[in-house]
């Protein structure tokens, strides 16, 4: 059984390991959200991503998703791991790990093909669920930008909309260090906001994402990030921003806008993608976590296509 240099250790991912980490999930991440370096960085709280480099093989372990019974990685990302000897060593390093703890290895949202070579490396030994709450969507820059054709109509009523009653006083500009202060207080004001409002509905909230939020602020500079704010009337009234997970798709992680007015996300939507993803064809914009509201937003926006996930664990 393959086993990691007993040498080394998992450990926490922070701002100095950036171009490490992107040197391998950009080039073999497959662009997928979970596949970032901001990823691990910004959602801590929720996975509990910890790293480890053997033999030019980056390995994920997803401390946040592992339990008493299972232990949980990303698939393993390295050139080795393009030939199936390579994958199949890799993986049965991760075994051998999980073993260890008395656990059964789990790998977390692996996209469909890295789903089939597991299996197909490893006949009988895993189970396969697909997980739908997790899939990803994905778009075109020129869709979400032109907003062309019939399939768009409803998106170029709502900017139209916000134009019409907004579109005078409002300024968006690229996101700068002088931003970040006044962004902090309108994403607090937001959170509470959002959390009443959960509380007042019964709907879900997103556990850990406002405490990446701040953390992402508290290291905006130094983070591999680009983004948009939005004021009216010189009030800042929503925010976005993102990041570049590989060569042709750029990640939408974050945006916010202020419930009370209405259609605010549509100019976030489109002037996030228009001035910070220039040059990649494609826009991934995440997950929707089974949320109804959630879900019938993103399908709102009308995806080119889904990255679809799929969770394949030890039996």
């Amino acid at each position: 059984m393959k086993e990691f240099n007993t040498a080394k250790e998992f450990r926490w991912v922070t701002p100095e390991d950036r171009t490490t980490i992107d040197s391998f999930m950009m080039k073999y991440g497959g662009g997928s959200c979970q596949h970032s370096f901001i990823a691990m960085y910004g959602m801590r709280g929720k996975y509990g991503d910890k790293y480890l480099i053997d033999e030019d093989v980056l390995y994920v372990l997803r401390t946040g998703l592992s339990s008493e019974k299972e232990t949980a990685f990303l698939i393993p990302m390295g050139e080795s791991c393009l030939s199936d000897d390579g994958l199949k060593d890799a993986v049965e390093k991760t075994a051998s790990y999980a073993h260890k703890t008395g656990t059964k290895l789990v790998f977390n949202t692996l996209e469909e093909k890295a789903m089939k070579r597991i299996t197909d490396l490893f006949p009988g030994r895993f189970s396969v669920e697909e997980v739908r709450d997790s899939f990803e969507y994905i778009h075109t820059y020129e869709g979400l930008v032109n907003m062309e054709g019939s399939k768009y109509a409803r998106r170029r009523q709502d900017m139209n909309s916000f134009n019409k009653n907004y579109g005078d006083a409002t300024r968006i500009k690229i996101i700068d260090e002088g931003d970040i202060e006044e962004l902090k207080s309108f994403q607090t004001a937001w959170n509470d906001d959002f959390r009443e409002y959960c509380k007042a509905t019964g709907k879900k909230i997103i556990d850990h994402e406002h405490e990446g939020i701040m953390n992402t602020f508290a290291h905006y500079g130094e983070l591999p990030l680009s983004g948009i704010v939005l004021r009216i009337n010189g009030e800042i009234k929503g925010y976005a921003y993102g990041t570049v997970i590989s060569d042709n798709v750029y990640d939408v992680l974050i945006e916010k806008g202020d419930r009370n007015i209405k259609d605010i996300y549509r100019p976030l939507n489109r002037e996030l993608v228009r001035m910070c993803a220039v040059g990649h064809k494609y826009i991934n914009r995440e997950e929707d976590c089974g949320d109804p509201g959630l879900r019938a937003s993103k399908m709102s926006l009308v995806p080119e296509f889904f990255l679809k996930k799929y969770v394949v664990r030890e039996v």
